[in-house]
């Protein structure tokens, strides 16, 4: 077996730069998406405020200075409010996947790609304040991971070239939904289910990347059969 052509100085620096630069713009990206975010908790607290005083008779005392929504739909808001917390996460697994599709299986994402989807994954939280009005909280919940998941899916499929890729994109974001479900439904536990997660998640990259050669991913080298198989 030939060995892999070396690359000139100046194509290797190119290179990694490229690399660098593409794990820069995940991770602004992702910042940039808290902005949007950031509105629709403006959103989300203005329509709470605006339902409280349509509906005085849904708020109870439940200890002196401290009152208690028992309407449905506040339930709805503090769920929209609890999911936004927790983002970060979301985003960044999903975006860490199609990263490693692009590093693992040679192919080319163009930012406007990953912007797509970044927007895909910003509906979700638009779609659970707005069905969150009219339905119950588990009910907005799982039709809009399930909207929000099918455009993402369907677009994977066509920019990643193969529906058994688009398949473990579904499966990771059915994976990330139903444990922020979880989470959310769980009050005293939710930091140490949310942690744990996090390790699950680090887990699966740090195995499915385990016999990646990054020196040769920036030098331009053909990464293992096997592993991007």
């Amino acid at each position: 077996m030939e060995p892999p052509p070396v690359l000139p100085a100046r194509a290797r620096i190119g290179r990694r730069n490229a690399v660098t630069l593409k794990l820069l713009f995940i991770a602004g990206l992702v910042l940039l998406l808290h902005v949007p975010l950031h509105l629709l908790n403006g959103l989300q607290e203005e329509r709470a405020k605006s339902h409280a005083r349509a509906m005085p008779r849904f708020i109870v005392e439940a200890a002196p200075g401290r009152e208690v929504a028992v309407h449905p739909v506040f339930e709805a808001y503090r769920t929209v409010g609890r999911a936004q917390k927790y983002a970060l996460l979301v985003l960044s697994l999903v975006f860490t996947a199609f990263f490693l599709f692009e590093m693992l299986s040679g192919l080319r994402l163009h930012a406007a790609q990953y912007g797509l989807v970044g927007a895909a994954l910003f509906l979700f939280y638009l779609a659970l304040l707005a069905l969150g009005e009219v339905w119950r909280p588990g009910q907005a919940y799982a039709t809009a991971a399930v909207a929000s998941s099918g455009l993402i899916v369907c677009y994977s499929a066509a920019i990643l070239r193969s529906w058994a890729r688009a398949g473990l994109i579904a499966a990771l974001l059915g994976g990330v939904h139903s444990v922020l479900f979880v989470v959310l439904r769980m009050e005293d536990f939710a930091l140490l289910a949310g942690t744990a997660a996090l390790f699950v998640a680090l887990a699966v990259v740090m195995f499915f990347t385990r016999h990646v050669d990054w020196h040769d991913q920036e030098t331009g080298a053909t990464a293992n059969p096997e592993v991007a198989r």
